[in-house]
């Protein structure tokens, strides 16, 4: 796909030296590419925001450990001991 994506600029590009249109179309594809793109071109779209899932989601569990920690601080649990005392 990166591929085809780079083939596809070029070719826009070449094309515009005949007419100045082509270069507005081959950058406006390129724009659309990095922007919403899968990570094509180093990009942004789902590349940035799936770490930035990943990073929400690992500070919300590392806060919930942080807070079940704390609220069960003494407890263990063992299968001849009752968990809720």
């Amino acid at each position: 796909m990166v591929v085809l994506l780079v083939v596809g600029v070029a070719v826009l590009f070449a094309l515009g030296f005949s007419s100045p249109v082509w270069w507005l179309v081959g950058a406006v594809v390129l724009y659309g590419a990095l922007k919403y793109g899968n990570g094509v071109g180093g990009g942004g779209g789902a590349a940035k925001g799936g770490y930035g899932e990943y990073r929400e989601r690992r500070e919300q569990r590392d806060k919930w450990d942080r807070r079940y920690r704390r609220q069960h601080r003494g407890k263990r649990i063992t299968p001849d001991r009752p968990t809720d005392r």
